[in-house]
């Protein structure tokens, strides 16, 4: 099975990702259908038919890991270097 898996460093406290990351819970649903949920105060798990995965809060990055069907696969590329250049845009500081 395709997946994306992405570790993005962060200089923040964990509250502060978590509220930099809420701001883009709503770009993954209105861009590719994923259904974002906090499950804990550092796990968003994110869901939609054909992909299944998470954003989990670090110490030092956010880790990334969606998991695609075969279908999904060939917008793997696009929705990689999209979520990766959006969490570049949250926490690069």
């Amino acid at each position: 099975m395709p997946s994306i898996d992405i570790a993005q460093p962060i200089h923040v406290p964990p509250e502060e990702a978590r509220r930099r990351l809420d701001t883009f819970r709503a770009e993954l649903q209105e861009r590719f259908g994923l259904t974002p949920a906090w499950t804990t105060p550092t796990l968003i798990e994110v869901r939609r038919t054909g992909a299944s995965g998470s954003l989990r809060i670090e110490p030092s990055r956010i880790a990334v890991h969606i998991d695609l069907s075969f279908v999904l696969a060939p917008l793997r590329g696009q929705i990689e270097s999209e979520v990766r250049r959006r969490l570049a845009e949250l926490f690069d500081d």
